[in-house]
């Protein structure tokens, strides 16, 4: 890496430029440390598409190799296959080589753990304090190994057929539900064709190779979704989906290409599952309130976590939540696997939209509008402990919530100003009744920063 400074290292895995801030020597010594700690065994390795993926998957091979492990790839596979994997393989752990939403030239590092969830931030920590310790042997014992697996296997069918456990498979075919998909060229397209074939559902796409070609930002939200609402506006379809490049998000349109709100994903889910069963739900501290109101309508509970899929899990599993997620389009479904999961996602609104008879827009119109505005404000000069510090203080008279950044809560909507976990930003998000009411809870603490 020499000083060229290191990638992004958070709960959220690694998030790094290939050739600046990530390269296959940090790669390996991270697979070394990762399968060490795991106590060697089986690890399984899988990426997205992304162009560097494979070089840089022969390069985590290396370094399981040399920790003692045996590194089983199943190749091209969204984040949630992997997290399948490793528990049906009797692997010892996992790593996915994935920047899920962040755009070209980044890439990066998910570690999964032994029961298929991903790691907890402690857990992150351990191999990232060993990483800065230079816990890890010299570059020329990695280069000692090829870098090919010792098998390749395609696990994609048991993903798919735990997905299709928890809908009710008959009753979506009897429906003849067609959709529109963009998987932006990503991991999706080695899975969702496979699924929705099992679910007798008829689609059309766009984005859908293997070839890691982002022809839009990667990040599924509304603006970025062109393609796929000059699809949905020929007609005939029930509704559209879209995934990020790693399949751990999911965002809806309209059948007819109006627009969505990627937090509609989870509230649609949630509609479903807690259908099925109640029980309370988690999800973080940036998601909209049509959590809170779809929670109502069942009789649970919202619990609200620090960002990150990691924070979210663990207040499932303390909380014994039937499900959770993201705001962001993540579905966390533990009946499937213990991590936000696109192709669930997917499953369980097309079963929501065959038990009602309602496209999609129709069901998300079902709900109250929120509106919400989502800002990215560089931070490379800012110190935003500094700055949460000093909005606390301003805002002191307000309701907050500082279990992560600052939020401020008022009777009708919020405002969230945090550090990401993925790029060097500080993360604005505002949600209100209205536009203007949104857009004033976020300049109401933009303008103070700029003051």
């Amino acid at each position: 890496m020499d000083n060229k400074g290191l990638p992004i290292m958070t709960v959220s895995g690694i998030r790094g430029k290939v050739g600046e801030t990530l390269s296959e020597e940090f790669v390996s010594r991270l697979a070394f440390i990762q399968t060490r700690l795991a106590g060697g065994g089986k690890i399984v390795t899988g990426r997205d598409t992304r162009p560097s993926g494979p070089a840089l998957t022969r390069a985590a091979a290396r370094g399981i190799f040399a920790a003692g492990g045996v590194p089983v790839d199943i190749g091209i596979a969204p984040t949630p296959t992997v997290c399948v994997a490793v528990p049906a393989l009797g692997a010892s752990g996992g790593l996915i080589i994935t920047a899920s939403h962040n755009p070209l030239p980044y890439n990066g590092y998910k570690m999964v753990h032994r029961s298929g969830r991903l790691f907890r931030g402690d857990e992150c920590e351990e191999v990232y304090s060993a990483f800065r310790a230079g816990d890890y042997p010299k570059n020329s014992e990695f280069v000692k190994y090829g870098g090919e697996p010792f098998e390749s296997v395609d696990v994609s069918s048991v993903h798919i057929d735990r997905i299709l456990s928890c809908v009710d498979v008959s009753l979506i075919r009897s429906r003849n539900i067609r959709i529109a998909v963009d998987s932006i060229n990503g991991a999706a397209g080695a899975v969702f064709p496979k699924l929705l074939s099992a679910l007798s559902v008829r689609w059309e796409g766009v984005n859908n190779k293997l070839d890691g070609d982002f022809v839009h930002n990667p990040e599924p939200r509304p603006e970025h979704l062109g393609d796929l609402r000059r699809l949905l506006s020929g007609g005939g379809f029930w509704g559209g989906f879209a995934f990020d490049p790693d399949a751990d998000r999911l965002a809806t349109m309209g059948e007819a290409g109006q627009e969505v709100s990627e937090e509609m994903t989870l509230a649609l889910a949630l509609q479903n599952i807690l259908a099925k069963k109640a029980g309370n739900v988690a999800t973080n501290l940036s998601s909209s309130m049509v959590i809170d109101d779809v929670a109502a309508g069942y009789g649970v509970a919202v619990i609200r976590t620090k960002i990150g899929e990691a924070h979210v899990v663990e207040g499932m599993r303390a909380n014994r939540c039937i499900a959770g997620g993201e705001g962001n389009g993540g579905v966390i479904y533990p009946a499937v696997c213990m991590a936000r999961d696109g192709l669930t996602g997917l499953a369980v609104i097309l079963e929501e939209m065959a038990k009602t008879g309602k496209k999609l827009y129709e069901l998300a119109m079902d709900w109250p509008i929120y509106y919400i505005v989502k800002e990215k404000i560089p931070c490379a000069d800012t110190d935003t402990a500094v700055l949460i510090d000093r909005l606390s203080k301003a805002f002191a008279d307000e309701k907050m919530d500082m279990t992560d950044g600052l939020k401020i809560i008022r009777d009708y909507g919020w405002v969230h100003l945090r550090a990401s976990n993925t790029e060097p930003i500080i993360r604005c998000y505002a949600e209100a009744r209205s536009m203007e009411q949104a857009k004033g809870l976020a300049d109401m603490v933009l303008t103070y920063r700029v003051a």
